[in-house]
């Protein structure tokens, strides 16, 4: 029975060795033909590397780029923000999403908000969900160790005063970093987003053709998903403006 295993899992392990090996391959000609200009070719490749199952923030990256070389804006902020997903801090990157908002049609003003949620936000984008997790295990670590010492030493009537004052200031910081981890939880489980990928859309007050005119989208906008109802989906947007779209003229992140 043992064979049986080993030699089944030496053929998986020859064969995901070979698909890699093959990507890759794929992967470099994709580069390649973008190196000599040939963007639709490029994109072809790519695209069919992800269509068979991979994915990369290097691979979305470029992909991005060879979209953004071919006037296919919408294209090229679904692929960057895609690739965004596995390359949290890269420069390169954010440079080419900034890039291509400033060319969007819809410039979306967001409110001002209170300082205490701005900085609340940008530790949730800073702080990757693994980054979290082991940090909110380090603080219960610590918040334990601290609680088993301090228990010991009120039982030889030793000094805890300051050993006190250190727990709390732990158990302060395991609190707030427990919040966010569930929050970036949330986050990640519930939230869904989109890019505008039709020249114009317009967006309705309702799930009906027919329904009121509220306002319209550009190519390259990025909308929050609310919810989804038979071909339409419910958007939000950064501003607080509402509406509904049909499903065609949008891709999910």
């Amino acid at each position: 029975m043992d064979m049986i295993r080993s030699v089944i899992l030496f053929i998986i392990f020859i064969f995901s060795t070979g698909l890699a090996s093959e990507w890759e391959s794929a992967f470099e000609e994709g580069n390649q033909l973008y190196r000599k200009g040939q963007y639709e070719q490029a994109i072809e490749v790519y695209e069919s590397i992800i269509k068979n199952g991979m994915e990369s923030g290097e691979l979305y990256y470029n992909l991005g780029n060879a979209y953004y070389k071919t006037n296919q804006i919408g294209e090229a902020r679904l692929n960057y923000e895609r690739a965004a997903q596995f390359l949290k801090n890269d420069e390169a990157l954010k440079q080419n999403l900034e890039l291509v908002k400033l060319q969007l049609v819809d410039q979306i003003i967001i409110p001002p908000k209170f300082i205490l949620i701005q900085w609340w936000d940008q530790l949730l984008n800073v702080l990757s969900l693994n980054i979290l997790t082991w940090i909110t295990i380090l603080l219960l670590f610590l918040v334990l160790t601290s609680s088993a010492v301090l228990l010991y030493l009120r039982t030889r009537r030793g000094r805890l005063g300051s050993l006190r004052m250190i727990q709390r200031i732990i158990l302060i910081i395991f609190i707030i970093f427990l919040v966010l981890l569930l929050n970036k939880i949330y986050v990640f489980e519930t939230e869904e987003f989109a890019i505008i990928l039709k020249p114009s859309v317009t967006i309705h007050a309702s799930p009906d053709s027919k329904g009121t005119e509220v306002f319209i989208l550009h190519e390259g906008t990025k909308v929050r998903l609310m919810r989804g109802e038979e071909n339409w989906y419910e958007i939000r947007l950064d501003d607080g403006k509402t509406g509904w779209l049909e499903k065609n003229n949008v891709e999910k992140i």
